[in-house]
């Protein structure tokens, strides 16, 4: 890659460049880089994809407890990302991390996003399909993914 293209890169995706995104393999998921609060809470997002989704988990790390805050959905118009989904906690509601509850909690907000389209679109697909395919979308996003 020329050092022009890798400036043009750099510049137009920053969040998928440079120093400021780590793969862990071992949770095949990429971090953001994260920041601290005057608390001394570090934030930052965990980022699961696939060909049709995104989701994003913003994560805090305090001194007793790494908590979810949130959970972002996202999927691709053909141009860009787009949001389909949200849910966060906070305050007093916030939630200790834990990767099954965070997997759960994007499957119900997947299902409800398609259950919503289908029924804009006219369409009737049973309950239990609707959630079968978001389990299976969502957990594609835990694979890895082979380039």
């Amino acid at each position: 890659m020329s050092t022009e293209l890798a400036l043009v890169a750099a510049k137009a995706l920053p969040a998928l460049s440079g120093s400021s995104l780590t793969y862990n393999p071992e949770k095949n998921v990429y971090l953001t880089l994260g920041y601290t609060s005057a608390a001394g809470n570090t934030y930052y997002r965990a980022i699961r994809l696939s060909k049709r989704l995104a989701v994003y988990y913003h994560i805090g790390e305090g001194y007793a407890h790494t908590f979810l805050n949130g959970i972002t959905l996202f999927c691709w118009d053909g141009q860009k990302a787009k949001i389909i989904a949200q849910k966060f906690w906070g305050g007093c509601n916030w939630r200790c991390f834990s990767e099954q509850f965070a997997k759960e909690q994007s499957i119900m907000m997947l299902k409800d996003f398609l259950t919503g389209q289908a029924k804009a679109l006219g369409s009737h697909v049973s309950e239990q399909q609707m959630l079968s395919f978001s389990r299976e979308m969502i957990e594609e996003t835990q694979r890895k993914q082979l380039v």
